[in-house]
């Protein structure tokens, strides 16, 4: 009777720690999909065509305006010589994906990862931005481009346009089609 006893005990801290991490997870993609866009990761291949597009060589100063689970900064880290990066992601879940898979390849003096809300932060340094955002949060982000980003900064967006970019003084450089997403690199002047 005590190994069953102890069977069910066990059987009973596994399923509580496995509905806690449904839990976490499921409320991760909520808060995802409420500031910007859920969890949705880019496929590796799809990653370095995009990157290659938007010629980022040796830049500095690569910020992913919801970064997910990091796999684009630390691709154009490993990639593309990027010397300096910094991931936004409000989301409990992929956030901690990415700091750990950071620390785990060894890119901590390369990459940060900062839990905060992308529209509170500031670009003024940025020299490439990449977005893979809703519609809507696209949006928001576009009068914040053209007042905090420097000029020659280039944005990278993936699947969703900025509407009337000259308006924020960023100029579309090229858009191409790109496995199943369309690619938007725009310039600020």
């Amino acid at each position: 009777m005590g190994i069953e006893v102890l069977f069910l005990l066990i059987l009973l801290v596994f399923e509580t720690a496995f509905f806690l991490l449904a839990v976490f997870i499921l409320a991760s993609g909520l808060i995802s999909s409420i500031k910007g866009a859920p969890y949705v990761p880019l496929p590796r291949k799809s990653i370095k065509r995009i990157l290659e597009f938007a010629e980022i060589k040796d830049s500095a100063d690569f910020y992913d305006l919801g970064c997910g689970d990091g796999r684009i900064l630390i691709e154009a880290v490993k990639t593309f010589g990027i010397r300096s990066a910094a991931g936004y992601e409000i989301s409990p879940w992929p956030y901690l994906k990415a700091k750990f898979l950071v620390r785990r390849l060894g890119f901590e003096d390369k990459i940060k990862i900062l839990r905060q809300n992308f529209l509170q932060t500031d670009l003024s340094k940025a020299g490439i931005i990449f977005i893979y955002l809703y519609p809507k949060a696209v949006q928001k982000l576009t009068l914040k481009f053209g007042q905090e980003l420097k000029s020659a900064a280039k944005i990278i967006s993936v699947s969703f346009p900025i509407n009337n970019p000259e308006k924020f003084n960023l100029e579309l450089l090229k858009s191409q089609k790109l496995d199943r997403f369309t690619v938007y690199l725009y310039e600020k002047f």
